[in-house]
This record gives C-alpha cells, structure tokens and sequence, in this order.
C-alpha cells in the first residue's frame, strides 16, 4: 500500500491504535484535510532515516518519513506546538474499522450528518418490500440483499439476519456503510428502536402495504441507495425486512433495456423500452422532422430492430432495404446462443433452407426444411441462382451448395466456422449433397471411346 494514496475516511477501513493514551485511528494512507470534520483533527506520524518505521514524532503535517496519519476525536498536540515525541506511546492493533465503527465503539456521535429520511409507501410499491422470484427482476431493480429483524420475545433486542441477492456482487463497502447508516437511524429515531417504538411509529405514519394492515412500508433514499423497510409491529412476527437496491445499477440496467430515444428542438424527449412503440413513433414523427426538429437514436443491438428502422427509413425515401437482418450484427444474447451452438457437449437443432436470387429484389428462402425436403426443392427450382444451407440452434448459418447459370459449387465454409466444424450431422449432411447432387457438376478430362 503507498503512502501517497489518500483514503476516503467515511468508507474506507482504518487501524484501531493507541496514541498518549488516547483510542485514535491510524493509516499509512493520506488523510485529505478537507475530508476531516470540522470537530475532528488528524496529524502526521514520521519516523526518522535510520528507522522509517518507528514512530517518533507527530506532526500536522510531515512531508519526510512519513509512517502515516491519525485521526482522533481530541487533539493530540497544543495548537501551536509544531511537533510532539511520542516516545513509545504509539500502540498500533490488528483489528480494522470505520469511521462509523469506531464511533460506535467509543460510544462517539457520527461526525457527518446522518441525510436519509423515511416517508411512507404506497401501495403500488409494495413489490419492492418483498423478495422477488425472478433473478432478472432482482438484477432490474440492482437488489443488493435484505435484512430480517426482530425485536425478540421481550420487544427490547434486536436481532438480525443478512440475506443476499444478485450473488452478493453490490455488497460494497459503501454499501455497508450506507446500510449501517440507516439501520443507526432508525434505530435511534425511527421504527427500529423497539417493539413499542414500531408500533407508536406506524400508529402515527401510516404506510399499510397489505390489505389487512398487519404491515407498513417505509421508503428512504441517500444519493445511491433505496432502503425500503417493512415493519410488521405485532409480537410472533419477525417484526422487520428491510430491502436494499442500488439506484445506480437500476439505472444502469434501464439503460441497457433501452431500445432508443428521441428528440424535439423543443427540448422534449422520450426514451423507448418497447420497440414497437419506438418503432412507431419514428413512422409518425419522421415526416414532420424539417417543422419538428424529430431526432432519433437507436440504442439496442437487436438486429431486427435495426433492421425495422432502416427499413422506415429507406421506405420513406422510395426505396427498399437490400441488408437482412443477419447483416446487423448480434445482440449479446445471440453471441451466447452462437458459443453455445459450437459446444459439442449440448444437444443441437437443424433447420435446412434453400435461397433463391441471393441478395436480389426477387430473393427468396425457403425455411424449416428437412435435408431430404431442401434437396428436393433445391432440384426443382429453375431459378438462375439458388443454393442450400442449414441453421444450427436457429442462431448459427452456413451456405453448403450454390448453383450459379448451371454451374456448382460446394462451400467448405463450414469447415472454417466454430458453429459448424467437426459437426458430425453436418458433415454427414454435406456428403449426402454431394451424392445427391453430384451429377449436376460439370465432368471435366472424361475419355471416350478409350480414347
């Protein structure tokens, strides 16, 4: 760890230590002054050039041998006195807490100020006091766990239970202290006092979520976390939940969800989760874009929807999109699909088509077919160019066999292709093309007559 790096004291771990008699906290870490709160104070501790690591003197600020900072409740040193010898009275101990920790532990008021209120919820929000079944939902709303508390037979304890969602993954330090934090408030002012306490509070506040009335739900924010609170004050029960989302991975998951959005020279805006209405809304808008100032931006990776804008958007020119939606690219579901579709180990699906007129005005595919179906319509077509491919888990396609003006050729594209390589059904399919349809190559240095 350098001593160069500054610490953030509201979040970061710190060393519990002993300084002239005093409990301070200790780390070889910067303090940034502007950091410190205005009743607390924090020093230096050099050490000297023979010995870096032993403390010597405390300073305000030490810019040679430097050991570390200190943070302390009470001053440590006159004002005016430049430098203090410590002669051995620096006692540095294993045990690691926070600001918050240590304040608990020494019985101190939390130096910053404590910003979450709680109001009651409706009951149109009564979904988020409840665990959801669906992980997608839990990763939605950025779920980072709950709590489940109680009071205890006598009303008076406290007791609680940590569950995690979303595989712990936004359980942070941050979070933990946020979630600290609120839990200290409630328990010092709000519903989480005691039994009585609860029920007093929800007489008075309101919030029933349940058509009964046994429970009440109250919702605080701080600057990125939602804590919505369950209180259910009767004696029996386990008497709280309190359920946590981080605001910012659900707001990074409505990002991801977002299919596009649009603008007006007014200012207006509107952002599109549903792609049939944001497909809409670009048919509508686009003719009066010159009076409008309409602007649209595509957001997904979907590739049919891509498709669909180029598709109102060449439309509206007079003219006709030549790309399918193979030629969009594929969502991050599709590329797992396609990883899954080279897997030898997982059981597999083959849809065969024929192709007609490829890359034409008049192409055309005929899709869901067996191998036996596809070489049958392949025959029968008098179209100029056409050709047989098969799909693989409705993800992953090939071209086998192309005739161009009479003329055939067999791809070894299949070869090449991670979907498709050492593929024991298509290679097998690929030798039965080949004897079924063999007699349409052109024979090349034939004899006749022996001669």
């Amino acid at each position: 760890m350098r001593r160069d790096q500054t610490i953030n004291i509201r979040i970061d771990p710190m060393r519990s230590a002993v300084l002239f008699g005093r409990e301070v906290l200790f780390t070889p870490m910067k303090i940034p002054a502007e950091d410190v709160p205005s009743t607390w104070y924090r020093y230096d501790i050099r050490g000297t050039i023979r010995d870096a690591g032993r403390a010597v003197a405390l300073q305000d600020r030490s810019y040679v041998n430097r050991i570390g900072s200190v943070l302390s409740p009470v001053p440590l040193k006159r004002e005016s006195t430049i430098s203090r010898r410590v002669n051995g009275q620096f006692l540095l101990f294993g045990e690691s807490m926070t600001l918050l920790e240590y304040c608990h532990a020494n019985a101190l008021e939390y130096p910053f100020p404590m910003t979450c209120e709680i109001r009651p919820a409706s009951r149109e929000e009564a979904g988020l006091f409840y665990s959801h079944p669906s992980g997608e939902q839990d990763l939605e709303l950025g779920t980072v766990g709950h709590l489940r508390l109680d009071f205890g037979s006598g009303g008076k304890d406290f007791c609680s239970t940590w569950w995690p969602h979303n595989g712990d993954q936004f359980n942070t330090p941050e979070f933990k202290e946020a979630l600290q934090q609120f839990v200290e408030a409630m328990r010092k002012d709000g519903p989480l006092k005691d039994l009585p306490s609860m029920q007093k509070f929800c007489g008075h506040n309101g919030g029933a979520i349940t058509e009964d009335g046994r429970s009440y739900g109250y919702i605080g924010e701080t600057e990125n976390y939602r804590f919505c609170l369950r209180c259910t004050p009767r004696p029996g029960d386990y008497q709280g939940y309190l359920y946590c989302y981080d605001l910012r991975q659900q707001e990074l998951a409505r990002q991801n969800k977002l299919v596009g959005r649009v603008t007006y020279a007014s200012g207006e805006r509107q952002e599109f989760t549903d792609p049939q209405q944001y497909l809409q809304t670009i048919r509508e808008e686009l003719p009066y874009r010159n009076t409008t100032g309409f602007r649209h931006e595509t957001l997904t990776d979907d590739p049919d929807v891509k498709k669909a804008v180029d598709d109102i958007l060449l439309d509206f020119a007079g003219e006709e999109n030549p790309r399918r939606a193979c030629n969009y690219g594929l969502t991050e579901a599709g590329k797992q699909a396609l990883r899954d579709a080279a897997d030898p180990g997982r059981p597999h699906t083959y849809a065969w088509f024929v192709l007609t007129d490829c890359n034409t005005r008049k192409e055309h595919i005929h899709r869901n077919l067996t191998l036996e179906e596809a070489i049958q319509v392949y025959q029968d077509s008098d179209r100029a160019e056409k050709r047989i491919g098969v799909t693989k888990d409705g993800i992953a396609a090939v071209d086998l066999v192309r005739c161009l003006d009479g003329e055939q050729q067999f791809f070894d594209d299949y070869r090449k292709l991670e979907s498709f390589r050492d593929d024991p059904v298509v290679t097998g399919a690929v030798e039965t093309l080949q004897q079924e349809l063999g007699q349409m190559e052109p024979q090349e240095n034939l004899t006749l007559g022996g001669m």
